[in-house]
């Protein structure tokens, strides 16, 4: 799958595309189903609003003691970050047609990613959305780059890949986006310059040149590509019975490297990590750093060392070079 002619000319505007049925229905719910577990300690969405809708005090005191951060993947959430060891989940990256778009986006056939990251929020306990729908708006730019924003938005950027898990209606808290914002951000920073590369506008008011925000809905099984400098805010829920859930990376030119670090690194030495590297595609082993096949790294006896290090990992695509 490639975006079409339209569709690059959307990205190219916008800063933002939604390429629909990226992944197939079976596979998006079965990721849904791992993430809701490990959101809702082992229960469905369903049976955790059953277990806590009449008793809000009592869950806010529960999930407070939880990691701020796991919170990211919801009020239990014991994992948040890729890899998250569970396999629907992590798997997504090894869709060809998803990492095939974000080069595609880049420019190029050598992309890294920054990090991946289960975002979950859900109507009993969410709180990250602003007092006044005019506060809020920012660019993450500075989640993963030191480097503040550059005019050459597609070049020097970052984009944020989310795959839908679910559909996203309007009252289901969508993120609020400003389509183009990516190209305005001059204006902006003469006023409210950012640290290093971050970027916050107390007042969307001050700026009518950024239009209107736009809801950000899609259907499951999309995946949303928007570029790291575009203008974007949270919402509250219009309705508190529902969740809004995605899985998303960040990639990067490989030759952005240097500057597009992710402050969650990757835990390298974790048994996630290495059963994920010794069961995945040399695709994705690319995507996280690896020389490609026919590399000259892969002599007899760096393969020697790598079938040490990785027990059972299938070396055979990377024997041709040796």
């Amino acid at each position: 799958m490639r975006l079409t002619d339209e569709q690059l000319e959307t990205w190219r505007r916008d800063g933002i595309v939604v390429v629909p049925n990226v992944f197939s229905q079976d596979v998006v719910f079965a990721a849904l189903e791992a993430v809701e577990k490990n959101a809702y300690d082992g229960l469905s969405y369903s049976q955790y609003r059953a277990k806590w809708d009449n008793k809000p005090d009592e869950l806010e005191k529960a999930y407070k003691n939880n990691n701020p951060l796991n919170q990211l993947a919801g009020p239990f959430g014991k994992i948040s970050h890729f890899p998250t060891g569970l396999e629907a989940v992590d798997t997504l990256i090894e869709n060809e047609s998803y990492t095939g778009i974000a080069k595609q986006i880049l420019g190029t056939e050598e992309i890294r990613i920054s990090y991946g990251q289960i975002f979950l929020r859900e109507g009993l306990t969410d709180k990250r959305y602003s007092e006044h729908p005019w506060q809020g708006y920012h660019i993450d730019n500075g989640t993963n780059s030191a480097m503040p924003p550059h005019p050459d938005w597609q070049r020097y950027g970052y984009i944020l890949c989310s795959i839908i898990l679910h559909d996203i209606d309007l009252d289901g808290a969508p993120m609020l986006i400003c389509p183009g914002s990516q190209d305005q951000l001059e204006m902006i920073w003469e006023k409210h310059p950012g640290s290093a590369g971050g970027l916050g506008i107390p007042d969307l008011r001050e700026f009518k040149e950024l239009g209107e925000p736009v809801p950000l809905i899609a259907k499951a099984g999309s995946v949303v590509y928007r570029s790291s400098y575009i203008v974007h805010a949270a919402q509250p829920f219009a309705n508190r019975s529902k969740q809004r859930v995605w899985m998303g990376y960040h990639f990067h030119r490989a030759d952005n490297d240097d500057w597009c670090k992710t402050t969650r690194p990757i835990p390298r030495s974790s048994p996630h990590y290495m059963k994920f590297i010794t069961d995945t595609t040399p695709t994705v082993r690319g995507v996280l750093g690896w020389p490609s096949p026919g590399d000259p790294y892969y002599t007899p006896e760096a393969l020697d060392r790598l079938a040490q290090a990785y027990p059972g990992i299938d070396l055979e695509p990377y024997q041709k070079s040796a």
